[in-house]
């Protein structure tokens, strides 16, 4: 995939919400002043946000280490709450489903829902007004789908961000994660549809240093781990 030229880390002063977002005493061993990669469509109304990734090979790090790569809505001009699903990867190989309407902590889904290195695995949230929703996904390769319903939720949504997103959790080392893209990464809100290549590009930014180069184009995301 071209990547657009704009590889740019957000500025402090845009700062996104961190989903899940630990306490001081945790964090204070790392400095992580932008725990987000990826990119965030900023527009009016969203209702749909989708992304689908070939899962990684990550394997052979620190267990300890980690990433998390998910699609969601909100978080960015909006932090009241923020819908989301994707995939937690450790060193150690170990690959988490989970999703969540953040700031509510995030769950598993209930349904068995697993994915291999290799696998083709599409990550859909719907919102259905400011309070209720789905979260999916599906494994392409396997067949396996998995769904989860929110309703009167009690943080509500205000449907202006469209996200593709990396995450550093903050309390644990990132994990070397290599090169990954979202692709038929696409969304719908009262403005159309969503374009990634005219995405608000995000690094992320740990210790001090730029942890990633993340850029988008119109067939989708793409962010590289350069540690």
């Amino acid at each position: 995939m071209k990547l657009t030229s704009a590889i740019l880390a957000v500025a402090a002063s845009g700062a996104l919400a961190m989903p899940g977002n630990p306490d001081e005493t945790q964090t204070s061993r790392r400095s992580v002043t932008q725990p987000w990669a990826g990119a965030v469509d900023e527009g009016r109304g969203w209702n749909f946000v989708t992304g689908t990734i070939t899962v990684p090979n990550i394997s052979g790090q620190n267990p300890s280490s980690a990433v998390a790569l998910w699609v969601g809505i909100d978080g960015l001009s909006c932090q009241n709450a923020i819908l989301q699903t994707g995939l937690a990867f450790y060193g150690d190989g170990t690959i988490d489903n989970w999703f969540e309407w953040w700031p509510i902590q995030p769950q598993r889904y209930s349904q068995r829902f697993s994915a291999r290195p290799g696998d083709k695995v599409r990550m859909t949230v719907n919102a259905w007004s400011y309070n209720s929703g789905n979260s999916t996904l599906e494994n392409l390769t396997t067949g396996e789908k998995t769904i989860q319903q929110f309703r009167n939720m009690r943080y509500n949504l205000c449907l202006t961000d469209a996200e593709w997103i990396w995450e550093d959790f903050g309390q644990v080392q990132l994990a070397n994660f290599g090169t990954v893209d979202f692709v038929d990464a696409r969304g719908r809100g009262q403005g159309g549809a969503a374009d990634s290549s005219r995405a608000r590009i995000a690094n992320i930014v740990a210790d001090g240093r730029q942890k990633t180069q993340c850029g988008s184009n119109a067939n989708g995301v793409r962010c590289q781990y350069t540690g």
